[in-house]
């Protein structure tokens, strides 16, 4: 059974696991406390941000978990760099002690990764990086985000491509997690100089019908992200993406006439005051596909198929702090490299193009100054910080 996870803000001020209000049953922890208030139905995967071999730090680390029935999963290293040309080197062999380490302490845990795209969104490559042979690491999450500021259509390819890449270097389907996006605006950049834009519900669905087909399977998969951070919008604040996965979670979703039933099958439906819409078959496992045409709540317009959100909600200065869910300060990077510009947050109709806002763009070249400045920016713009939260 494929279990569900997302990130940031997991524990609320009442001490609440939140997403489960959406089908979530797997939780971003860090501390014991924080697993041990899950509901019952609920595991935990524990952040650890540790890169470099079974040091005392590692182990130290570990060391409350051990023989806590509640653990799931521990998660390494938040989109490791193994060249160390973007931040500090991780290579293949501390992450395969560490996973070595986890797997004779801990029987039956999992050890889990997010990858770092050495190339681009359009022409993604994982080559000479980390697979499960010289790691030893059970699943690895891939994070393409095509919902974008400077498309004029949602690049739901960039799914396939991610995914394609990751097979080619040695990580077959088994063994990959789906990240879905889950968040748009804010101060991040993307790859290709434009902003990254709140999925719609019809975009997501979309965007899981892609990876069911691609990842039929997994043993989880990510929705990135829940908790809201440097001023995006994101998915607690969402509840037409929050009913797209409860159904996409546990085959039901509440909509303005009730409950539906399992995602078996091919339904088709409106959406209003919080409810999604699409027509797909999911096999019981994703909601919706790209084919249908509804409403999309809180739209003020009609989405069809695979059309893709505009910009809205005005100017917001980039600023220098914080960081992106899980992927930016964790990196150190140079953040001097954002300039002011028009942030996305929402995607009612169709995308336009945003000036660009990054020092360096892609160029196309194929030479490795190019991939530098290329992935720079990536990683400022949305995925260098998993779990700034547990700063």
């Amino acid at each position: 059974m494929t279990l569900h996870y997302t990130a940031g803000n997991n524990i609320n001020a009442q001490g609440t696991y939140a997403p489960a209000a959406a089908g979530f049953n797997l939780a971003d922890v860090s501390s014991v406390d924080e697993l041990n208030s899950l509901p019952a139905n609920v595991k935990g995967m524990v952040y650890l941000d540790q890169g470099d071999g079974v040091t005392q730090s590692f182990i130290d680390a570990l060391k409350p978990y051990v023989g806590n029935s509640k653990v799931y999963a521990f998660y390494l290293k938040d989109e490791p760099d193994p060249t160390g040309q973007y931040n500090t080197l991780v290579t293949a062999a501390n992450l395969k002690a560490e996973s070595d380490y986890i797997h004779a302490s801990f029987p039956g845990a999992k050890t889990f990764i997010t990858m770092m795209n050495m190339g681009s969104s359009e022409n993604p490559t994982f080559a000479n990086t980390y697979n499960p042979a010289n790691t030893h690491i059970d699943l690895f999450g891939i994070d393409p985000y095509p919902v974008r500021s400077d498309m004029s259509t949602v690049d739901y390819s960039m799914i396939d491509k991610a995914v394609t890449a990751a097979e080619s270097a040695g990580i077959s389907a088994d063994h990959i997690v789906p990240v879905f996006q889950t968040f748009g605006g804010g101060n991040w950049a993307d790859d290709s100089g434009g902003h990254y834009v709140m999925p719609t519900a019809a975009q997501e669905q979309t965007m899981l019908a892609h990876w069911a087909a691609a990842v039929p399977n997994p043993a989880f998969d990510y929705a990135y992200a829940w908790g809201s951070q440097n001023s995006d919008t994101a998915l607690e604040s969402s509840s037409a993406l929050q009913s797209v996965f409860l159904q996409h979670n546990t085959g039901t979703s509440t909509t303005a006439g009730g409950t539906t039933g399992s995602t078996t099958g091919s339904t088709t439906g409106s959406s209003g005051g919080g409810t999604t819409s699409g027509t797909g078959s999911t096999g019981g496992t994703t909601s919706g596909s790209s084919s249908g045409t509804g409403t999309t709540a809180g739209s003020g317009g009609t989405t069809t198929g695979s059309t893709s959100g505009s910009s809205s909600g005005g100017s917001t200065s980039t600023t220098s702090d914080g960081g992106h869910h899980h992927h930016h300060q964790h990196h150190h990077l140079d953040f001097s490299q954002l300039t002011t510009g028009a942030a996305v947050t929402s995607s009612p109709a169709v995308a336009t193009s945003t000036t660009p806002t990054a020092a360096a763009t892609a160029s196309g070249a194929a030479d490795a100054t190019t991939d530098v400045g290329t992935h720079l920016i990536d990683m400022i713009g949305h995925h260098t910080e998993h779990h700034a939260w547990h700063l």
